[in-house]
């Protein structure tokens, strides 16, 4: 079996794109029609894609063993997979048609078990979970075909779901996009966003929540103004609204260090000096005025201040945060 590496922001190059991108669009073409009139599920569609451009990439070993510890996809109304594989082969350049690894998916009765359950070459088995955990209905994902805003996202995550990005125009396969990364590892980024979303019930509640108070705090006047003026905090402000996954504890440390990284700014301050007494002020008055939205009690807002510096208290503040910014929590704190 493949190990179940890392995954890296760009998986594709500039030669294998401008070689390859005009055969793997023509291998799409009809299955996006496909899909279109509603023949192909959104999942399916999404795994045909990986499929396609992973068989591209590594001819010979893009695919590993079975990941047993996923579920099966049984669903009778799956596209079945000889069919499916018919109208790849008649698409593939000769040197790909009788490929070893391909049969091996051909051989299973549907798309989601034939390759949704088996390892692919760099990819971790996250991307893997979120396609079959979309299938059986526990992750709530959409596909788009456009990349959207991040306030766009930080409205889905308010709403519990998250999107997949399929992109498909040549000029989109043939380039890189956002953040220097090529259409197929862009998808897969999404997919690992959404495993890291959903995974954890516990958490992915945590993560509405949060995301909910966070739309509030992204239409302050004082905060799109910050984004206007400064590049950088609207980078890292979109990075928590649309591109971060972790517990509300992790994530209220990063927006308060976004905030302050802005305050040092204005201030021709790197990061590890001090704001003057005044600023600091300042920044600790619009940093709880920012908190608004959760409307902490006097004890929590005081642990609120203490987080990021030496004087937090440990376990005790921990605890008040993580109480006062879970979405279990139907009650002020």
């Amino acid at each position: 079996m493949l190990r179940k590496g890392r995954f890296r922001h760009r998986l594709l190059d500039d030669d294998f794109l401008k070689l390859n991108a005009p055969a793997i669009h023509g291998c799409l073409f009809p299955f996006l029609a496909l899909w279109k009139k509603g023949c192909l599920k959104d999942p399916e569609i999404i795994s045909l894609y990986i499929l396609i451009f992973a068989l591209f990439r590594r001819p010979q070993d893009f695919l590993g063993g079975e990941l047993k510890e996923l579920p099966r996809y049984d669903e009778p109304s799956s596209r079945p997979m000889a069919e499916l594989a018919q109208i790849l082969e008649e698409l593939l350049p000769p040197p790909l048609k009788k490929n070893k690894s391909l049969l091996k998916v051909f051989s299973e009765d549907n798309l989601l078990n034939g390759f949704g359950r088996r390892s692919w070459r760099s990819i971790p088995i996250s991307a893997n979970r979120s396609l079959l955990y979309w299938s059986l209905g526990k992750y709530s994902l959409k596909v788009r075909e456009d990349i959207p805003k991040p306030e766009e996202i930080l409205a889905m995550q308010s709403q519990g779901s998250r999107c997949i990005s399929l992109l498909t125009q040549l000029s989109h396969l043939q380039s890189f996009i956002e953040e220097g990364r090529d259409a197929w590892g862009f998808l897969i980024h999404d997919l690992i966003h959404a495993d890291h979303f959903f995974f954890e019930p516990q958490k992915a509640q945590a993560q509405i929540h949060f995301s909910q108070k966070l739309q509030s705090v992204w239409q302050y006047e004082s905060i799109q103004n910050m984004m206007r003026t400064d590049a950088a905090f609207r980078s890292e402000f979109h990075y928590l609204m649309s591109d971060m996954n972790s517990v509300p504890l992790h994530l209220l440390k990063t927006f308060k260090a976004i905030l302050l990284g802005y305050y040092k700014r204005q201030q021709n301050l790197n990061f590890s000096q001090n704001l003057p007494p005044d600023v600091e002020n300042s920044f600790q008055h619009f940093f709880l005025g920012s908190l608004t939205p959760w409307n902490l009690c006097d004890q929590t807002r005081q642990a609120a201040l203490r987080l990021n510096t030496q004087d937090y208290q440990g376990d005790s503040d921990s605890y008040l945060l993580d109480r006062a910014f879970s979405a279990n929590l139907m009650t002020n704190a």
